[in-house]
């Protein structure tokens, strides 16, 4: 038998121990309003408390949740600069309510977070959506946008797009491989002109009440993930104006951080490339996609193209109807089957404001799909904010031609604000007849106020603007 000299100094070393141990996993209490330890089973993990109704044993399934659930926050926080909930700030665990029917909780929950009357977050998950990851990521992020500072981030009006989006964007990039990553995203094909903000909020009363207009806020996860895997603009950027303390709309945030031009090139090589066939995602995303707009949609709501023409041009200028013509940040898309060696001209002639008295901007982009080198993207040479024109030559091998048109004007609100302009597709080689014996494209060769003075472009008031076919077009150029 050994004795021992110092049997103080170990006795206090395993208090001290085990009081260290019972601090690092009791830094949390309980706080919940629909919760007992009577009536309920739980399991606890980092910031989280996961509740069940202890008549069904949960106990495998929560802790799986749980393992999902942490990850999630350790990229949410560590990733992409978020912040907790005030739950765990204060000393209180984040409740997490699995329920079904019968149970303890109330019978009107769903899926989703909601505040208790503490004022505290907590999230309801449905027996079903509680192991459904693609479901768990959405909802588990809410959990860290709870505490934005940002007043143009609310949930609300024209930003209210971003948070759902956002969400469903974060699920995607945890959960890559899934099919149902982006399962609204057809919706964002079939309906082109609505305006890049419309959501729940401001959805308005003259639009058709249908599966892909309410979506649209959710499938505009897509748009964030194309910004964060297919162009330069980091992960953090997401979600970093979120707690910028700004009044920004999420809209306007990423347009004055990434800057005016990169965005609209980023936002019209978007459409371009869900316009072919969206060539950045996997097969199996891209039919699962399909089939939901096929399981939901209405059909008599699909605006895919404003016109398709087959082997021909436009046979003169076009003008979309309102109901069809892009809104702020939107874009519509004319489509050419081809099947001749000819060269097609394509111009784009907008009109200099919105309904509303918005200056327009617009910007123009070809897609040219060939059976045997793939598929080309082509800028349409823009001589203004309102018009430009491009040049191609096809083979019959180029089967496939789509006109984008996308309205980018520098205003971040108003859904129903449309922007018009015209189109013109020329097939053939054009002759001085075609261009009012002027050249081509169309351009401006002067602009005079009502004096007949010549301006400048930046003159405050009426401008009287001259084109080198003959037309003219008195705008207002007011601040």
């Amino acid at each position: 038998m050994v004795y021992n000299k110092y049997p103080f100094r170990i006795v206090f070393s395993l208090l001290i121990t085990l009081f260290l141990y019972t601090k690092a996993h009791s830094q949390y209490t309980i706080n919940s309003e629909y919760g007992n330890l009577t009536e309920c089973d739980t399991v606890t993990s980092g910031i989280y408390i996961v509740w069940w109704d202890n008549n069904w044993d949960r106990q495998a399934e929560a802790e799986l949740l749980l393992s999902y659930m942490n990850n999630y926050r350790d990229v949410c926080l560590n990733d992409l600069a978020m912040q907790d909930p005030p739950n765990p700030t204060d000393g209180y665990y984040y409740n997490v309510y699995l329920h079904q029917s019968g149970d303890i909780f109330p019978d009107e929950w769903a899926n989703g977070q909601g505040t208790d009357t503490n004022g505290y977050p907590y999230l309801t998950l449905p027996i079903g959506a509680h192991n459904d990851w693609i479901n768990v990521g959405h909802e588990t992020f809410h959990v860290f946008q709870y505490s934005g500072t940002s007043p143009g981030f609310e949930y609300s009006g024209d930003s209210q797009w971003y948070i759902e989006a956002a969400a469903n964007w974060f699920s995607a990039i945890q959960n890559p491989n899934d099919d149902r990553a982006f399962l609204e995203a057809e919706s964002l094909v079939r309906l082109p002109h609505v305006a890049l903000w419309l959501s729940y909020d401001n959805f308005p009363d003259s639009y058709p009440q249908n599966w892909q207009r309410y979506v649209h806020q959710y499938a505009l996860a897509l748009f964030l993930y194309y910004l964060s895997e297919e162009t330069d603009v980091p992960d953090n950027l997401i979600t970093d104006g979120l707690y910028a303390g700004t009044t920004d709309l999420p809209q306007e945030y990423f347009f004055n951080q990434i800057g005016g031009s990169v965005f609209r090139n980023h936002f019209i090589d978007w459409a371009a490339h869900m316009t072919n066939s969206f060539d950045f995602l996997p097969e199996n995303q891209i039919t699962r996609f399909e089939t939901e707009w096929d399981d939901y949609a209405d059909p008599l709501d699909d605006n895919e193209f404003i016109a398709v023409y087959q082997n021909t041009g436009s046979n003169g200028w076009v003008r979309p109807e309102n109901d069809k013509v892009t809104t702020g940040w939107s874009y519509n898309t004319y489509k050419i089957n081809n099947e001749s060696t000819e060269s097609y001209t394509f111009e784009l002639n907008s009109d200099m404001f919105g309904s509303e008295g918005s200056p327009s901007y617009f910007q123009g982009k070809i897609i040219v799909q060939n059976t045997e080198i793939g598929t080309s993207f082509h800028d349409l040479e823009m001589d203004s904010d309102q018009e430009g024109s491009i040049i191609l030559n096809l083979t019959p091998e180029d089967t496939s031609v789509y006109f984008i048109v996308a309205s980018m004007p520098e205003i971040f609100t108003d859904v129903e604000q449309v922007y018009s302009y015209e189109i013109k597709i020329s097939k053939g080689i054009l002759g001085l007849g075609d261009f009012n014996l002027n050249s081509t494209p169309k351009k401006i060769i002067g602009r005079y106020d009502l004096l007949g003075r010549m301006v400048s472009e930046k003159y405050d008031g009426i401008q009287i603007i001259l084109y080198n076919d003959g037309s003219s077009k008195k705008i207002y150029t007011y601040d």
